[in-house]
Parts: structure tokens; C-alpha cells; sequence
């Protein structure tokens, strides 16, 4: 009824406004009589409005919504997406049931907050009754953590793997036994140790023996591989070199590092994703050595130990305290560097290297300098004919 009364009045008012326009033009008398009839209209119907609280944009009681067919749009990655199948249709709430390691990306988080995603507790260690379990410490472990996944204390975990304390690393492996297996007890004749050995920190090597006249020529692949065709001048001079890879670059170019593995020349660890050792957590710097030792192995199929090289050249004595503990007794600077990364000329790296060649050189240069194949192509033979020996790290160091 409310509806039709409003209606009635915007009729009304078009109405007089029209015979108000029409008496205006004709210069009638009666003209105000329709304009007042007018703005009383427009009055009223303003005045119903406000107290009946009519809105004609939202749906109420008199303009109920329309039926919903599809689930609200939450941004346009899900615009593509066709509608959910309809099969087995269920009322019933989700279950809280352990993840079954798929990637739940069809879920539509859409009644939750901007808060960050709950993550998937770890999984249980299990450990056999009668055996043991080498366990690989990784990324958000603690020894509390292990412990209470494993069933075990604290107290068992740090007197199986003689822990001083509670630090542990990624990569390190704890051993956990059973509860029907205790390690064999230390015998009497054996000492016991109140403070487990720790891995020496790392040495920092720049030359090699200065009464011999070997020098050795490395080449740290971080980035691009524009320079590769060092490697086709290397064998046609039949010179073996050291390349440091970081783990990306293995990553990146599998093949070229596998060339360099199987001609015969040595490879260092270079860090994964090349951070300054200086600025970077310890047990984030730890993590980056591991994993590019890991993928320095996958596509080389040997290991970069022991040669590491800090990245641009960076380092504290806590870094080299964490080499170390990675496995890396050398950490390899040089004596000679071609700044072939800022990509001089070849006259200029040749004229960097020979201007300062001395017994036990370690020159350094890069996969990415572009004219850094061609230098070392017209460098080899004039070292040669000064009586220089190019050699590999292993055979330098005499390791």
C-alpha cells in the first residue's frame, strides 16, 4: 500500500509540474497555483521517504533481494573457477582431521580474518621399539620440540648425542633410540669426554706455497652463465681450475656443473642464494651452505668440501666458526681479482693478471664476466712461458 501511495504522488507531482509549464508558456493566471501544487507534492513524497525509512537501493520488506546462485566473488583469482560439484552433498561441519600432505588449494578461507595461516604441526618421529632412528634436524626445530614429537626428554636426546646444550643446527643428525635400546655404555678404558669436540672454525686461505711456482685459477659461477666458454678454453689448453658454485646456479645450470665435475676440476660451495656472511644470521647462513651442498651434489654427483668461498668476499669469526661447522675446514679468498664482474676489457684483466703473478697465486674471476673466456685464452700461454704451473686448489694446497 506504502508503495502504491508513493507511486501516486510522483504521478501527482509530474502532473502539476507539466501544468505549471504549460500555464507559464500560455501566461496564464493559475500558473502558481500548479507550481504550489507541485512542491507540495515533491513535500510529501520527501516526507514519506524520511519517515518510513523507504530505500529504493537496498532490499528489505519492500525490495527483497534476489535469489543467490553463485558463492560471493573473493578477488579475481577465483573469477575462472566453475562451480563446485554438487555430489555428495553434506550439512555437516568439517572434521578436524590431520592433513594428508595435499595442498589444500581449493579451500575458501572467505569467513576467516586477515590473520596468518595456522601451519600443519610437525608429524610425529617415530621410533622403532628395538631399534634406532637417525634423525635430520631441520628448519623450526628445537630440541623441546623433538622430544615431545618422539616421546623422549630432553634430558635422553642431549646424553645419546652428547649435547654440552640445548643448540642445535639444521642438518645435524641426532640419534634416538627405542624404548627397548639404551647406547652401549662408555667402558672404563674409554675417556670420557666432559665437552664433546667441536669442529674447528674454518681457515681463511689467499696463496698457496711461495717456493712453488704454481698458480691457481678459480672461477665463481653465482648468477648468469655468459662466460661458460671458459670451459672450452680450459680444455683446450688442458688446465685444470677450482669453480665455486653457488647452490641456485647449480640449480639453474646442471649441465655446465656436471661438465666441470667430470673434466676434472674442482668445486667449491659457494653458499646457496649468495648472502653476506657478515649480516646474516648464523643458523640462516648454516642452512644456505647445506642446501647449496646439496644441490652442488645433485648436479655434480660429488661433494664441494672442503673448499668454501664467502661470498663477496665477507666474513667474521663467527662465520668461519659456522663453516666449520659445516663441514668447510678451508674457506678460499685470492691473491690476484680480475673484477671481471664489472666487465672490463680484455687487455684489462689480462694486464691485471700478469702484472701481479707471483708463486701461489689464487686469481679469481667469475662465470658472468663476458670477455673473461678470451682473456684467459691469451693469459694461459703467457703464464706458461713465465714458467707457472696452473693448477687446482687440491694440488696447490697439496691436500
Amino acid at each position: 500500500m506504502t508503495g502504491l501511495i508513493m507511486i501516486l504522488t510522483l504521478m501527482l507531482f509530474s502532473l502539476f509540474l507539466v501544468l505549471g509549464v504549460v500555464s507559464h508558456l500560455q501566461k496564464k493566471r493559475g500558473k502558481w497555483i500548479y507550481f504550489t501544487l507541485t512542491f507540495l507534492s515533491l513535500c510529501a513524497f520527501v516526507i514519506m521517504l524520511y519517515f518510513l525509512n523507504w530505500d529504493l537501493s537496498k532490499p528489505g520488506k519492500n525490495n527483497p533481494a534476489p535469489p543467490i546462485t553463485e558463492t560471493p566473488d573473493n578477488g579475481s583469482k577465483d573469477q575462472d573457477k566453475e562451480n563446485p560439484p554438487t555430489e555428495n552433498p553434506t550439512d555437516e561441519e568439517p572434521k578436524d582431521e590431520e592433513p594428508r600432505g595435499e595442498d589444500p588449494k581449493d579451500e575458501d578461507p572467505q569467513d576467516e580474518g586477515p590473520t596468518d595461516p595456522i601451519p600443519d604441526e610437525p608429524a610425529k618421529i617415530t621410533i622403532p621399539e628395538n631399534g634406532t632412528l637417525d634423525y635430520k634436524v631441520v628448519t623450526g626445530d628445537t630440541l623441546w620440540s623433538i622430544a615431545q614429537r618422539a616421546d623422549l626428554t630432553v634430558a635422553k636426546i642431549k646424553q645419546w648425542n652428547h649435547l654440552p646444550s640445548d643448540t642445535i643446527f639444521v642438518g645435524q643428525i641426532l640419534k634416538l633410540y627405542g624404548k627397548n635400546v639404551e647406547p652401549p655404555p662408555l667402558s672404563e678404558d674409554t675417556p670420557k669426554e666432559e665437552n664433546p669436540p667441536k669442529a674447528a672454525p674454518s681457515v681463511i686461505i689467499a696463496n698457496g706455497s711461495p717456493q712453488q711456482k704454481e698458480i691457481a685459477l678459480t672461477f665463481d659461477a653465482g648468477s648468469d652463465a655468459i662466460g661458460i666458454a671458459i670451459l672450452d678454453v680450459l680444455k683446450k689448453h688442458n688446465v685444470k681450475a677450482t669453480f665455486f658454485l653457488t647452490g641456485s646456479w647449480a640449480d639453474k645450470f646442471p649441465a655446465y656443473a656436471k661438465r666441470m665435475a667430470a673434466e676434472g676440476h674442482d668445486i667449491g660451495n659457494h653458499t646457496y642464494s649468495h648472502p653476506d656472511a657478515a649480516t646474516t644470521n648464523t643458523n640462516l647462513f648454516i642452512e644456505d651452505i647445506i642446501k647449496a651442498e646439496e644441490a652442488i651434489k645433485r648436479a655434480t654427483g660429488v661433494s664441494p668440501q672442503p673448499y668454501f668461498r664467502f661470498p663477496f668476499g665477507s666474513y667474521n669469526a663467527a662465520a668461519l666458526k659456522a663453516v666449520g661447522g659445516a663441514g668447510y675446514p678451508y674457506s678460499i679468498q685470492w691473491t690476484i681479482d680480475t673484477i671481471d664482474w664489472q666487465q672490463p676489457s680484455v687487455d684489462v684483466i689480462i694486464s691485471r693478471i700478469q702484472s701481479g703473478a707471483s708463486n701461489g697465486d689464487i686469481i679469481l674471476m667469475h662465470i658472468g664476466g663476458i670477455n673473461t673466456p678470451e682473456a684467459v685464452d691469451r693469459v694461459i700461454p703467457i703464464l706458461k712461458s713465465l714458467g707457472y704451473n696452473l693448477v687446482t686448489l687440491t694440488e696447490l694446497l697439496d691436500l
